[in-house]
């Protein structure tokens, strides 16, 4: 039987051939971090999140989850968490998948989402918006997702980086992207062009994104047990 990992090139990286197997799951009371102890600000997160409702019910539909999408939601939680701006993030809309989700906004006590993320975006921030104004590239990375009215990206993460759009009826998306053309915050500076107009880019990061995630072995590549290694040496995570 044929697996997701068949049939790869000789040079698909092996850092993305983890199978499922090989990365762990977390249990409620690790994505919760109520392991030794109940963390009641952690269990309301992730029950609101997971449902919108409190943590019985929240817990049972967790639990229902295919194990990649469990590991893959509270691999975005743990980011974001670790980033300060996980009271922005509702109810998901729908079910998640294998690296990202869909999900309503929360207006918190730093705004809306928006207003959170512009402020993650500005000098010394670890976003870029997607605007023209942050150059062509900057622009374009977004271009791929025709919904969003606004989006922004990470800019100081190589790999496993979180890109979120906000659509025009309010809900948003947030994913993990493999390889991050605008990781220019913080990246080695022979990895970074800088074109007038065009803007800053990672050659590194945009060759290895455009071979796999633009590509027909986007699938292989996006997998949450690749973004768990990926992420695991550089996030704090629950599991």
């Amino acid at each position: 039987m044929s697996t997701i990992l068949d049939n790869l090139p000789e040079d698909f990286p092996d850092y993305c051939r983890h199978a499922d197997a090989d990365a762990p799951v977390p249990t409620w009371e690790q994505v919760t971090r109520s392991s030794e102890s109940a963390d009641e600000e952690m269990i309301e997160h992730v029950s609101r999140i997971v449902t919108g409702n409190s943590e019985q019910p929240a817990r049972e539909v967790w639990e229902g989850w295919p194990e990649a999408y469990r590991r893959s939601t509270a691999l975005v939680i743990d980011k974001v968490y670790n980033e300060g701006w996980l009271s922005s993030v509702g109810p998901i809309k729908g079910w998640p998948w294998d690296g990202g989700f869909f999900f309503h906004p929360r207006e918190s006590e730093r705004g809306t989402l928006a207003d959170v993320l512009n402020s993650k975006a500005g000098k010394g921030g670890g976003y870029i918006r997607s605007t023209l104004r942050n150059g062509l590239f900057a622009f374009l990375n977004s271009s791929n997702h025709k919904g969003w009215d606004e989006s922004w990206m990470e800019n100081n993460a190589p790999m496993a980086a979180l890109h979120v759009g906000i659509f025009a009826d309010g809900s948003a998306e947030i994913h993990l992207e493999a390889f991050n053309p605008l990781y220019i915050n913080g990246a080695p500076r022979k990895d970074v062009v800088s074109i007038p107009v065009v803007g800053s880019y990672n050659h590194k990061m945009f060759l290895l994104h455009r071979r796999w995630e633009q590509s027909e072995y986007s699938t292989a590549v996006r997998r949450s047990a690749n973004f768990y290694y990926m992420m695991r040496d550089g996030v704090p995570l629950s599991f």
